[in-house]
């Protein structure tokens, strides 16, 4: 239907929150699950590697981004046949073979797979890896983020795997990094965030580059601009379209005060731009909320949403363990204005959002069911604890759980893996409040 983001536990939605920037908390795939199986593929470049490293290793797994495997599979070179990379560490014990390596394999004639090279990398653990088409030339590179052991930003190293060599081609720093066509020239670009503390005040400033492959096959780095200085951690990156005309990179950070704010970087006018930057007075307080509430494209058409929170109707004085907060979803326009595309709840927990239709503005309010696996929504009085006329009722179950649902009356309004969302509305339609079934399903978005 639409595009899912589902928080099933209170320790998924915490680990989250630090799971994009190379600042702040990590959770590896071996950390939180035993070590994945390898399917056979993978088994037989595991078998190929050991051999010819000669060594007892252990799979390295990237804690960030969409490639998540040890295994990179891919073609890497443009030519016919896909080569793999595999990241990992000796197990030594110690001395001179520390350190993540990473290793480029490729088929023979007879379709088995052999080591072409090994490579050092840059850090103790793999951030992320992405594989991108760049430069005039198109070509694929490989680009590594790795983990110091020390400081904040990560390193970027960035491969090439032509013409039969495995090599080093650039590298840099990063405390954010995505790739996309940001400049409309055809070609993939690398879009890099860099923060650095001033050693005497403790201030901490960022800068967002540009960086692009030239025909020679080296790394050109644009002067950049400035981000804002309030952000202590970047923790959420969403890339995607700010309007119909610019493709756009929108960085959730925190800042001093613990809350969540939201930049934007694009291109316009030969250079890059942050709005946010450049009118901070106008645009900050309007995308200020707390944490949880990430920059997402909620309705699936391309175009990236900033969430902004208050209070719901009926909360306006609730003590912070029992605030509900009304989600406004706001799309940027230019001349640095943001400008509402709906509102109405956001379940963080369960993934989902609903759009109030303009006749519930100030009319229905929201109560949680005590185990937090419903939402109740009610025509409000004037008073929350008074307000018991019920419109309709959303709840998100696990698949195994869903039969009892169907028997006591719900009806199923989308899914995603094991969980679904039922809906039950009151038998009595009178209520001008309540809502047919097609007006719930038209306004309820799983939430990437």
């Amino acid at each position: 239907m639409r595009s899912i983001h589902i928080g099933l536990t209170a320790a998924v939605t915490a680990a989250s929150l630090f799971l994009s920037g190379c600042t702040g908390m990590s959770f590896t795939v071996d950390g939180l699950l035993n070590a994945p199986k390898l399917t056979e593929e993978q088994g037989e470049i595991h078998e190929a590697l050991t051999a010819a490293v000669g060594g007892s290793i252990t799979l390295k797994y990237p804690r960030n981004g969409d490639n998540r495997s040890a295994f990179v599979i891919a073609d890497l070179d443009g030519e016919q046949g896909e080569e793999a990379l595999v990241f990992y560490e000796y197990n030594t014990g110690g001395g001179s073979d520390e350190g993540i390596r990473v290793n480029l394999l490729d088929k023979d004639d007879e379709g088995r797979w052999y080591s072409v090279k090994e490579l050092a990398g840059a850090g103790t653990e793999v951030d992320r890896v992405i594989i991108s088409q760049m430069g005039e030339k198109n070509r694929y590179c490989v680009l590594v983020g790795y983990q110091p052991v020390t400081g904040s930003d990560c390193t970027l190293e960035i491969y090439s795997c032509y013409n039969g060599e495995f090599k080093r081609i650039g590298t840099d720093t990063y405390s954010v990094l995505d790739t996309l066509d940001i400049n409309y020239d055809g070609y993939r670009e690398i879009v890099t965030i860099q923060q650095q503390t001033n050693a005497e005040t403790g201030v901490i400033s960022a800068k967002a580059s540009l960086l692009d492959m030239s025909a020679d096959n080296e790394l050109v780095k644009t002067e950049g601009i400035d981000m804002c200085d309030n952000v202590q951690y970047y923790v959420n990156t969403c890339s995607g379209l700010l309007n119909k005309q610019h493709e756009a990179i929108f960085i959730d950070g925190l800042d001093q005060d613990g809350n969540l704010q939201t930049e934007i970087v694009y291109y316009r006018y030969s250079t890059l731009q942050n709005p946010m930057q450049l009118s901070p007075q106008k645009l900050l307080p309007l995308c200020t909320r707390p944490t949880g509430y990430y920059s997402t494209d909620v309705d699936g058409d391309g175009i990236v949403e900033i969430p902004s929170a208050k209070p719901m109707t009926g909360y306006e004085n609730a003590i912070i363990d029992e605030m509900i907060y009304m989600t406004t979803w706001n799309v940027y326009e230019d001349f640095f204005d943001l400008k509402e595309k709906f509102h109405g709840y956001y379940s963080i927990s369960n993934g989902y959002f609903f759009a109030f239709p303009n006749r519930w503005n100030d009319e229905v309010t929201v109560k949680r069911e005590a185990d937090n696996s419903e939402l109740v929504f009610y025509k409000y009085n004037g008073d929350i604890n008074d307000s018991k006329t019920e419109i309709m009722r959303i709840a998100a179950v696990s698949r195994k759980e869903s039969r009892s649902y169907v028997d006591d009356g719900y009806r199923l309004i989308a899914n995603k893996g094991q969980l679904d969302y039922y809906v039950k509305l009151p038998a009595d339609k009178r209520e001008q409040l309540i809502l047919t079934i097609d007006e719930v399903k038209n306004n309820f978005y799983i939430v990437d």
